[in-house]
């Protein structure tokens, strides 16, 4: 705000006009004797103290013209909330590329997740070739795959309380019975019956089969029999998605896999009922070399 101009008669009112000297000196002069350095002092103090009581007081702000202090506090508070927000998208976006794995889930699991026309479907044999007795051949990503597939078929088979369950069973323990330690946990399943359901025989595979890829597997394979009985539901399920990322994640697969495993998380992020015929070529091929 520009301040009212001084009224040069009221300033000759207030402090007085003297006789105009001779000369500024002698003026000067003449003040000086007047009194003490302090009087003159507080005279000009109290002169300029009605002075500026004179003057006409500053209005108030207005809305269109902010204080200084205010626009001050405005600028550091919006300066605080881009901190905030920016802070909020690193942590975002740090989650996003830092995301941690999916915890591999029990093969046997994915049975609840199937509808129950499909979980209770005859069995459907897992596609892979045929491998008998001690293979040299089969890694050991390969051997976790095929026997998270068997689980899954086993487990359907002695729900429905199919015969066929101890067929299963037994593919499972001659992948066990080979490795160094495992033939007690294959003759738990060799043995078949409740005792080769329960977690614990589950449990007892993990020192002698990766996790992650015998999650896989049983996701692999419920899939395809999700695939044939066109269960839809089973692919919205949040742990088939978790499944999926799993897969997605697996490093040293080849050319044909990463290709067909693209095409299928884009047929199955697509709305509505996926393309079984084609969902079902995707996994058979995937289920078919990771086995191996």
């Amino acid at each position: 705000m520009r301040k009212k101009p001084l009224d040069l008669e009221r300033l000759k009112e207030l402090v007085g006009e003297p006789d105009a000297p001779a000369d500024a000196d002698e003026f000067v002069h003449e003040i000086a004797a007047a009194g003490s350095r302090r009087s003159v002092r507080k005279l000009a103090a109290a002169a300029v103290a009605a002075i500026e009581a004179d003057v006409e007081p500053r209005r108030k702000y207005s809305s269109a013209v902010r204080p200084p202090a205010l626009e001050v506090n405005r600028k550091r508070t919006s300066y605080y909330l881009l901190a905030l927000v920016t802070l909020v998208a690193t942590i975002v976006w740090y989650r996003a590329l830092h995301r941690p794995p999916p915890v591999p889930s029990d093969p046997i699991a994915f049975v609840a997740v199937l509808s129950p026309a499909a979980a209770t479907s005859v069995g459907l044999a897992p596609e892979w070739s045929v491998t008998r007795g001690v293979s040299d051949s089969l890694s050991e990503r390969g051997r976790a795959v095929r026997i998270g597939s068997l689980l899954v078929e086993f487990e359907r088979a002695a729900a429905r309380r199919d015969s066929t369950a101890q067929r299963w069973a037994d593919a499972i323990a001659a992948l066990l019975a080979d490795q160094p330690d495992g033939v007690e946990v294959a003759a738990i399943f060799a043995g078949g019956g409740d005792a080769a359901r329960t977690p614990d025989a589950r449990h007892k595979l993990a020192p002698l089969v990766r996790a992650a890829p015998m999650a896989v597997g049983g996701w692999l394979q419920a899939a395809r029999v999700a695939t044939a009985a066109g269960d839809a539901g089973f692919f919205a399920s949040a742990k088939s998605r978790q499944s999926l990322a799993a897969l997605l994640a697996m490093p040293g697969v080849s050319p044909e896999v990463q290709a067909a495993r693209n095409r299928l998380q884009q047929l199955l992020s697509r709305r509505g009922r996926p393309a079984f015929a084609v969902v079902a070529d995707a996994l058979q091929l995937i289920q078919s070399e990771l086995a191996n």
